[in-house]
């Protein structure tokens, strides 16, 4: 990688080219994973807002869009750019149906609209959505969300301009190349985050709501059942990690034996007993690790350079017994000046930049999206399943108040 700052192209916004805009001082990029592709700089020139710039990061072609500048009537302006998958917020999905599609069939039909082609798509099952009346950035966001996968915008250049624009839809960014941190308690210019209260050695799974039926099936309104998968666990309603009990859990009253840590996670879309032992062992397996990120230099990392996604593995030797951690690169922030510095963020949770606050909140958003006026008319979209589907959702997702005192 160059230790100066990249060479950046200007174009505006119908991509035809203005010449060059020369950088003064630094230029910072900062990019996550689903998340932020930003990069700041001053310069002497004023662009546009939707004026483009395009720039080689390495072997890599990147462009970003104008989306606010600074202007002070004496001294440089601030530019502060967005990268280019922005412009899918002017793209309108009116209404797009997602039913047990595969992630390049919801890829097809929300990039449909804008002028992004499918670069690559890994086969992530297939999964189902609602997209309407929704920006088409959203609509990849969902996706993204919705099939487990990782959005990388990928940008071809020939004949001195942007040829294609495309996305790429993995199931993870980055790879293992051998980075190693250790995290002593004497490191400088490095700042840990703990959440240990979210460690669970145990879990319980929640699948749908069962409704009660009366002889003919009619249903039947009245206490609704979670769905559980104990006829297929030995008669557990819930999985545990023995070895991360002994780490962990807690003494039991008399100080006999260690007993777990438990939580719940809640699959309200999910049917099926073998199904719902699957994906509480797969919350399990992410349950029960230290909820810790590290914010350092690259250089404290032991190995190669670092790239948005990479894992990396972590030693924490301030614990007692040390952590070890696989964790994976989840922000970036590089300044490119007479060197490049690079910070990174690792962490084993990953933001997103559009998360919702609660399951509740999700599936209210859902309804919400389905009601097209106060007269009470759904689209074609919202059948009187789906609206009873979505209600019964937020239900079960609400805890019993039943027995709390106020």
């Amino acid at each position: 990688m160059s230790g100066s700052v990249p060479a950046i192209y200007w174009f505006d916004r119908w991509d035809d080219r203005i010449g060059m805009i020369a950088v003064v001082g630094a230029m910072v990029h900062t990019e996550e994973l689903n998340g932020e592709d930003t990069i700041e700089f001053q310069t002497r020139e004023a662009p546009a807002k939707g004026d483009r710039l395009l720039w080689r990061d390495g072997g890599v072609w990147r462009e970003h869009v104008v989306v606010r500048t600074e202007e002070p009537l004496a001294g440089l302006c601030s530019v502060y750019a967005e990268s280019s998958l922005c412009e899918m917020l002017d793209d309108f999905v009116e209404e797009c149906q997602l039913v047990n599609r595969t992630a390049r069939q919801a890829l097809t039909a929300v990039l449909a609209v804008t002028r992004w082609g499918i670069v690559h798509c890994d086969s992530l099952g297939t999964a189902g959505c609602l997209v309407y009346h929704q920006n088409a950035l959203w609509g990849l966001r969902r996706i993204a969300e919705v099939w487990k996968g990782e959005v990388t915008p990928v940008i071809a250049v020939a004949g001195g301009r942007v040829a294609s624009r495309g996305v790429r839809l993995d199931s993870r960014r980055g790879s293992w190349k051998g980075l190693r941190f250790v995290y002593g308690k004497n490191m400088a210019s490095c700042t840990r985050t703990v959440l240990e209260q979210d460690v669970y050695t145990a879990l319980y799974g929640f699948g749908a709501g069962l409704p009660y039926t009366d002889e003919d099936g009619n249903y039947v309104p009245g206490y609704r059942r979670k769905l559980t998968f104990g006829e297929i666990n030995g008669g557990k309603d819930y999985v545990e990690d023995v070895e991360a009990r002994e780490v962990w859990g807690r003494w039991n009253a008399s100080r006999t034996a260690k007993v777990s840590s438990f939580g719940q996670v809640p699959f309200s879309d999910c049917t099926d007993p073998a199904r719902l032992l699957e994906l509480t062992r797969a919350a399990l397996a992410e349950a029960v690790k230290p909820k810790v990120s590290y914010e350092v230099d690259v250089a404290a990392l032991d190995g190669d350079d670092a790239d948005l996604g990479d894992t990396v593995a972590v030693i924490d030797t301030s614990r007692e017994p040390e952590w070890r951690l696989t964790a994976r690169i989840v922000r970036r922030v590089r300044t490119f000046s007479d060197s490049v510095l690079a910070r990174v963020t690792i962490g084993t949770v990953e933001p997103v930049d559009y998360a919702v606050t609660s399951a509740l909140a999700a599936d209210v958003a859902a309804l919400q999206d389905d009601v097209t006026g106060i007269d009470g008319n759904l689209t074609t979209a919202a059948s009187v399943q789906v609206v009873e589907s979505t209600v019964t959702g937020a239900i079960d997702d609400l805890d019993e108040l039943g027995d709390l005192e106020f």
